[in-house]
C-alpha cells in the first residue's frame, strides 16, 4: 500500500487521528482535512496534527462545504481512497444550530461525493453514528433495523448522509 493515498476528513478528531496513524504506520500517504473549529478543544486537535509523520501527510485546514477547496485538493494529492469522518457532532448543539449541521453535514459530505465522481477513487468509507437509531429499543442494533425516526437534527443528517451515499454508490 505504499503507493496508496488515503484522504481522511476529520482527520483531527479521535478517531481520525488514530486512523491517520495507523494508515501511516501500515505505509498509506495520508492527506488530512479539517476546518479544527471550536465545537471540541481545538488545542488538543492541534496537539494530535503535530505527531502525524509529515514526511508522509500533508494537512489541510479547510472546511468541506468549501467545494472548490475539496476539488484542488482532489486533483492536487491523487486521492485513492477516502475515509470521511468528519461531521459537525453533538445532539443538543444540533437543536441550537441547525444551520451548522446541515452545511457541515450535507453541504460538507455532498462535497466530498461530488469530489469522488469527479476525481475517481477506489473506495469511499461513510462513518455513520449510533444516533440514526432514534427511539429503537432494540438492544444491540443491527444494520437491519429501522432507522426512519431520528430525534434529533444531527441523526438526520447522519440518515440523510447513509441515503445520499448509497444513491452515489
Amino acid at each position: 500500500m505504499q503507493n496508496k493515498t488515503i484522504l481522511i476528513t476529520g482527520i483531527a478528531g479521535f478517531i481520525g487521528f488514530h486512523a491517520a496513524r495507523r494508515f501511516l504506520a501500515e505505509g498509506y500517504r495520508v492527506v488530512g482535512l479539517d476546518e479544527v473549529n471550536d465545537y471540541y478543544d481545538p488545542a488538543l486537535k492541534e496537539a494530535r496534527l503535530i505527531e502525524l509523520d509529515p514526511s508522509r501527510y500533508t494537512f489541510y485546514r479547510i472546511s468541506l462545504e468549501d467545494t472548490a477547496a475539496v476539488h484542488t485538493v482532489f486533483e492536487t494529492e491523487q486521492i485513492d481512497l477516502v475515509l470521511h469522518l468528519a461531521a459537525q457532532a453533538g445532539v443538543r448543539y444540533s437543536i441550537d444550530r441547525p444551520d451548522v449541521y446541515i452545511t457541515s453535514n450535507i453541504v460538507g459530505f455532498l462535497s466530498i461525493l461530488e469530489a469522488c465522481r469527479h476525481h475517481p477513487v477506489e473506495q469511499l468509507i461513510y462513518a455513520s453514528s449510533s444516533s440514526v437509531y432514534g427511539s429503537n429499543t432494540k438492544m444491540p442494533f443491527a444494520t437491519t433495523d429501522a432507522v426512519d425516526h431520528p430525534l434529533s437534527l444531527y441523526a438526520a443528517s447522519k440518515k440523510a448522509n447513509e441515503l445520499m451515499a448509497h444513491t452515489y454508490s
